[in-house]
Formats: structure tokens, sequence, C-alpha cells
């Protein structure tokens, strides 16, 4: 097959500023095999949407979109959002918002109770038939610390660039969040955003940093963006739904949805096929949670179980797809790769050990971990190419470390 009848779906992942760094190392091989130009969708989530968002959105050579993303990293988006809550009305009215829904929740919680014990009390003949699974408060949480990194989101990244900005360019930007309410991925791209489940967005001026940070908003420690927005229906109606929108990862942290190549254009938005599908995938290695007695503990350990096991569902799924023939190339960069499994493997490779225990935030991060992530996304680019599908590689591409892709020689 020809370099270019491949049609190339490249998936981030999520995994917070260790995702950033990680992906930037992807990107930085893709780029310099010749690879990343060809792209045709680009599919990502919390993390991966951050750096995606920045690559789709700055028309600038390579180098200075990898220096763009540096800076970020170096600075993170834990110290913009600290100065937007505390020198703009963002702050205060987020702190007052979260007081009213606090006080608010508790007398709600508190009511529903006494309801219900008194519903206890009352003769099964004629008790009334309540729903109290149905009730919730009459008003939306409109500002949080979700909004306060929205608007630090715009102001370092995106200037107040929209969706729409995004129009005609390649590759096609699908940012995967995830909607509480109905249960269903919600995607935003310069198209058309929305969800099977409720619809096409009618007002598709979106910016860039509220797609982001939807995507972004891990629900441990950011609320979900609670809004009322109309939709398009299938039926040809026009109608408001409450949307609660919280990091994409919780429906598919490695952004694999839109990439299937069994979507139904009927049903789903923003079909585009492929036929080769590259997922980086920033997760952790080997976990091994201390032991803890503590409720939160864990909810948080068994979540990330669940977690970890809908990812291996989904790269099995994908390696399923190659052997049926409905994929031709499968790559798959992955943070937490078994180095001994890699049958090129670089003299100086980052190994696993020394690289996947960063945590998942958006913290400051030091110039030996860009160095150690991005490097360990980089070699394992190369490496799985080379290994999978050499004849992506563009005949021009000649990076030091690409050079014998293909040819077989030594990465």
């Amino acid at each position: 097959m020809k370099m270019a009848d491949h049609k190339i779906g490249l998936a981030l992942s999520g995994g917070g500023s260790r995702a950033i760094a990680f992906h930037l190392g992807c990107l930085r091989a893709l780029h310099n095999l010749g690879i990343l130009e060809r792209v045709k969708i680009l599919s990502t989530v919390s993390g991966g949407s951050v750096i995606g968002a920045i690559y789709a959105a700055n028309d600038e050579p390579f180098p200075m979109f990898e220096a763009r993303v540096r800076s970020l990293l170096s600075t993170g988006l834990v110290r913009p959002a600290l100065r937007v809550a505390f020198s703009t009305l963002e702050g205060a009215k987020a702190l007052f918002c979260s007081l009213v829904i606090g006080a608010a929740n508790i007398l709600f919680v508190a009511l529903t109770w006494l309801l219900w014990f008194g519903w206890l009390l009352i003769p099964g003949r004629i008790r009334p038939k309540w729903r109290s699974e149905t009730w919730h408060l009459p008003f939306r949480r409109f500002a949080s610390r979700t909004t306060i990194l929205r608007r630090a989101v715009d102001k370092e990244l995106f200037r107040g660039k929209s969706l729409r900005d995004l129009r005609g360019r390649a590759p096609l930007l699908v940012i995967n969040a995830a909607e509480l309410r109905t249960g269903s991925a919600f995607y935003f791209t310069p198209n058309h955003s929305g969800s099977w489940r409720l619809g096409r967005l009618a007002t598709p001026d979106v910016t860039l940093a509220h797609a982001v940070t939807a995507s972004a908003a891990y629900p441990m420690f950011l609320p979900a963006l609670d809004e009322e927005l109309p939709f398009d229906k299938r039926d040809g109606a026009r109608r408001s739904e409450r949307v609660t929108l919280t990091d994409g990862g919780v429906y598919d942290n490695l952004g694999l949805a839109p990439l299937w190549p069994d979507r139904d254009p009927s049903i789903s938005l923003n079909v585009e096929p492929v036929d080769t599908i590259i997922c980086c995938r920033a997760g952790y290695g080997l976990r091994h949670d201390p032991p803890s007695q503590f409720m939160i503990a864990r909810l948080k350990s068994a979540i990330a179980c669940i977690h970890d096991r809908a990812q291996n569902a989904a790269m099995k799924r994908l390696f399923e797809l190659r052997e049926s023939g409905r994929l031709r190339s499968v790559i798959l960069p992955y943070l937490g790769q078994d180095d001994s499994r890699l049958k090129y493997k670089p003299d100086d490779l980052v190994t696993r050990g020394e690289s996947y225990a960063y945590p998942t935030d958006f913290c400051a991060m030091s110039e030996d971990w860009i160095e150690r992530l991005s490097r360990r996304g980089e070699q394992l680019t190369y490496a799985l190419i080379k290994e999978h599908a050499p004849e992506l590689v563009s005949p021009v591409a000649t990076p030091p470390e690409a050079a014998s892709v293909g040819q077989g020689g030594s990465v």
C-alpha cells in the first residue's frame, strides 16, 4: 500500500500534564517521520485536549509549537488559575456559588430524608407515589473552580479563539467530554458539536477554552460545567437541555470512540473514516496502591480499577479490528509499555520505571520530567512505527533517530 493511501486517525489520551509531556514526544516523532501532517482526524481527551487544541489552533512551525508546550508545562495551569481566582470577579462568583450550592444541597438532602421518613409512616394504601430520584435543585452551578480554570486557559493559551476559527483546517479536531446526565460522549469539533443522545448543538460558536476545560474537568477536583443549551434534534425540533459536562476520560480516556470504523453517520456526529489508528496512551504502568481502610481511598482504587479495565478493553478491540482487517495499522505508544517486548529498543531508552509515576495534575513540571516523559514518547513512537508500520514513514523523513526506520537498521 502506498503511504498516501492511509487514512490516519490520531488519539491523545488523558493524564494531565503527564499526558501533555508524553504526547509532545509522540508528536515530535510523528512530525519528524512526516506522518503528523497527514493525520486526518485528531481525537483528544483531558490533558491530550490541551496539547491537541494548541497544535490545531496555531499555524506555526513545529519547533515553535514545542516551545509553546514546554513553556506551558514549566508554568502549569494551577498558578494562572489562582491568579484568576484572586484577581477577578470569577473567584468571588465561584466562592458565592459554592456557599449557596453547599447550603442548598444540605437543606435539600435533609428535607428529602424528612419526607421519606414521613412517607414510611403513612399507610401503604394511601401513600403518595413520590419519585424523589427525579427531584433536583431549581438552579445551576453558575461558577466554580472549573469556570476559573476555563478563564485561565483562555487567557494563557487561546486568547478568545473559538472552534469555528478552526474550520477547514486539517486535521479535524475532536475534543472529547462526558455528559453525566445521559452517560454519553459529548464531542466538540469545528464542524458540529453535541451528543448522539442530546443532538447537535445549535450554537456552534464555542470557545476552545470551554471545550478543553470541559474535557479536562477531572471530577475529583473540578465540578462539571452545568449549562442550559439548545440542541437540534434528529426529528427537526430544537429544544433546550440541561447538560453537565466533565472530563472526557470518564467516558473514554483513550479518545478512541470517534475513530472506531463501525460508527454510523446517521446516529453519530463527525464520522470520518480511518483505516490507521495511532493511539498515544499516557496512563500509568502497573498500579500498586497502598492499603487503606478509608472509604474515599477505597473508592478511588475501585474507580481506577474500572478505568484501567475499560482502557485495556479498548486496546484489545483495537488489535482485534486490525486482525479482522477493519484497520490496516495500529500504533500504540504507551507510557506503561513493557520495555522487554520492544523489538527495536534504543540503547538510551527512558524506561517505564523512570517515567510512569508522575501524577495526574496540571501543576508546574520540572525540566527533567518534561524531558523524561517527552523523550519516552518520542522513542516509543519511533520504535513501534518501525516495527508495525514502516510504510507510514515519508521518504523524505531523515531525523537522526528515525533515519533507519523501515530500512532494517537500529533506531
